[in-house]
């Protein structure tokens, strides 16, 4: 198993589409100032190009904070930018191409929702997994909501660390972690916040 020191408890998935409007580095760096641990960078929309400009630009702001960037699903974007890792669905990149291409000090995170999918992570390829729906999401749409009882079964099946993911909020995300997680993901909870740092904070304020 992998042993690097991952902080995955405020888990920030920085989504330009998802930012109320404001910059995705404006809103990234406020997530860390409140405290976000880790920030993954999602951008499904525009071009890659695009994507690889604004992935470069967070990486540049970020490299003097000491928390990793991942980037979705995009493995050459992160070795380009010299992100900290990726994050891979199950329909991404294979999480060993991505190890082989990235090397062996970069995180590498997969969605996995399901008892099989746990099954099939390779510790020493996959550092954590994402999984949920823990709660009913606008994002994840189709997938069957978790809740807490199933979410802590497929804890204990999981080799690596877990981050709950789906419509987690600083007021239920007490659940999520009571339940096994190692750290919550959030989205929109942060990024369309009035105030990103204060919602971080909510969350980090959490862990005591």
């Amino acid at each position: 198993m992998n042993c690097k020191n991952l902080d995955l408890s405020v888990y920030f998935i920085a989504d330009p589409t998802l930012c109320g409007g404001r910059d995705i580095v404006d809103v990234t760096m406020m997530a860390i100032k409140g405290g976000a641990t880790m920030v993954q960078y999602r951008n499904k929309l525009d071009p890659l190009n695009d994507v690889l400009a604004e992935a470069a630009m967070l990486q540049e702001w970020l490299s003097d904070t000491g928390v990793p960037l991942l980037i979705n699903d995009y493995v050459d974007v992160a070795f380009a930018v010299g992100a900290s890792g990726v994050h891979l669905g199950q329909g991404d990149s294979s999480p060993v191409e991505a190890r082989a291409k990235l090397g062996e000090d970069a995180i590498i995170g997969q969605t996995a929702f399901t008892a099989e999918h746990l099954a099939a992570v390779d510790p020493a390829v996959i550092d954590y997994v994402g999984t949920g729906p823990f709660y009913p999401t606008k994002t994840d749409k189709g997938k069957p909501v978790l809740g807490a009882e199933k979410f802590a079964e497929l804890v204990k099946l999981s080799p690596v660390p877990v981050v709950g993911i789906g419509g987690i909020t600083p007021e239920n995300a007490k659940a999520v972690i009571d339940a096994g997680a190692n750290g919550v993901a959030m989205m929109r909870s942060v990024s369309e916040a009035a105030s990103p740092e204060e919602a971080a904070r909510a969350f980090a304020e959490l862990y005591g």
